[in-house]
């Protein structure tokens, strides 16, 4: 079983085409009712999930869940989410079951679901295996791309019955990815995806986060570095010297205190010129249709980096 974890450039046409369609895959406020015909899917686990109807009480326990299922239309369906599901406004009114590490069991018990809805990255091992004893229907998630985020998307839609409107999202989704490719700079400014300072971690090519610097037109940093998250020493951080340093806003921090922490990134180039950028988590790093949103800054940010800075 796949681990657990615990833990511009081109014109304003391309822009503007690109607001529109991520626009469209916000959530949406349609009312129509699911279908009730039988469904069969199968989860990021290779897990077949079937029902003889569309999910109508669903509990989401992973953020970026939360947002596909708003998202497709089914905000009205879901009945449970965890405390640190805040997107849409909507999802902050409903009721919590408990962070994301230990979810209240009980608590998802007591609002009869008849879907659970869970991540492999944010959620555990453990909270699967009971859900599943105790007979919860649960379907997971892993996506790993944004052809991961358009499965998951096309999933939910499924299970809940909102297909129609899944469809249509993931084909704006799409539109507003090639709309990027069309936006890209000529140059490719290398791009470091800081995700922890202690140890020193960054996102490598082989992630969501990788794909979201690619899309953008960028150059990961650590594309040579092995591993979907490596370790760096600050050695071969100087080395790599990074046209633009990413930084979630999550981490609590800002461009001050890092440069206080780590005094010789005032030899790296990012640092040197002003290009170090505090981004918001919950887009960056949440897979969700939000990537396209940060590839769209990032790629603005990518604009108005020099072309000779490689």
């Amino acid at each position: 079983m796949i681990r657990f974890f615990q833990s511009i450039a081109r014109p304003a046409l391309a822009v503007l085409l690109l607001t529109q369609l991520v626009a469209c895959s916000r959530p949406s406020r349609e009312k129509d009712e699911p279908s009730s015909h039988a469904i069969t899917v199968t989860d990021d686990l290779g897990r077949v999930v079937s029902a003889d109807s569309a999910a109508r009480r669903v509990v989401s326990l992973a953020p970026s869940l939360t947002e596909m299922l708003f998202s497709v239309g089914a905000g009205a369906q879901v009945i449970g989410v965890t405390r640190y599901c805040d997107y849409p406004e909507q999802a902050r009114r409903l009721p919590a079951v408990g962070d994301m590490l230990a979810p209240d069991i009980e608590r998802i018990l007591s609002l009869d679901p008849d879907l659970v809805m869970i991540s492999v990255e944010g959620n555990t091992q453990r909270s699967f295996t009971v859900l599943e004893e105790l007979g919860v229907r649960v379907f997971v998630s892993n996506p790993r791309s944004m052809e991961g985020v358009y499965k998951t998307l096309g999933d939910i839609g499924g299970l809940t019955g909102r297909q129609q409107r899944a469809r249509a999202v993931i084909d704006s989704l799409r539109a507003a990815q090639r709309a990027l490719h069309a936006g890209r700079p000529r140059s490719d400014p290398s791009v470091l995806m800081l995700l922890s300072l202690q140890p020193l971690m960054a996102a490598g090519s082989s992630t969501f986060i990788g794909e979201v610097i690619a899309m953008a037109g960028g150059r990961n940093a650590t594309a040579d570095l092995q591993g979907n998250y490596p370790t760096l020493n600050r050695e071969t951080l100087l080395r790599l010297d990074p046209d633009l340093v990413l930084y979630p806003d999550d981490m609590g921090i800002d461009e001050t205190q890092i440069r206080g922490s780590f005094p010789e990134w005032r030899q790296l180039r990012a640092a040197r010129e002003g290009r170090m950028y505090r981004i918001d988590a919950d887009r960056y790093l949440r897979p969700g249709p939000r990537l396209l949103e940060a590839a769209a800054e990032l790629q603005r940010r990518l604009a108005e980096t020099p072309k000779n800075q490689r």
